[in-house]
């Protein structure tokens, strides 16, 4: 698979420039030490941090624009709070299994040196289940 091929999106968008979309999924455990096991650490499982960090090159205008979402269009979503600030976002290959779920932007960043594209990047965070879909991803 390559990697042009794995995508994520804000409802039905891609971020514009995208360059470099990274997923991490972390659990959240429990630890507790019984008698019955003798002193040793038991760790359960009760959920998850799943996480995305996004970097692109950033444009302000695009032909592509009603499927992509600009460089203006992700600031105004990352300066969003309360209930308003949350998003959908899906993630996978296309033609493959996809996941989702709703989430919010907890970082937004630009780079832009003298020499070379300006750049941005985007952490968002899944807030509550991170699910399979029945549907498959397609740009």
């Amino acid at each position: 698979m390559e990697g042009y091929n794995v995508a994520l999106k804000v409802g039905d968008k891609t971020l514009v420039g995208r360059t470099q979309d990274d997923l991490t999924i972390s659990a959240l455990t429990k630890e507790s030490i019984t008698k019955d096991e003798k002193g040793n650490k038991i760790s359960v499982i009760t959920g998850h941090d799943v996480s995305f960090r996004c970097a692109g090159i950033m444009e302000v205008q695009d032909d592509g624009a009603a499927s992509k979402l600009m460089r203006d269009d992700i600031i105004e979503m990352s300066l969003k709070t309360g209930t308003a600030a949350e998003i959908e976002v899906t993630y996978g290959p296309e033609g493959g299994a996809i996941y989702g779920g709703k989430a919010v932007i907890t970082g937004y960043s630009e780079s832009t040196s003298a020499e070379g594209d300006a750049t941005y990047s985007l952490d968002i965070k899944i807030s509550g289940a991170f699910t399979k879909k029945d549907s498959v991803l397609n740009e």
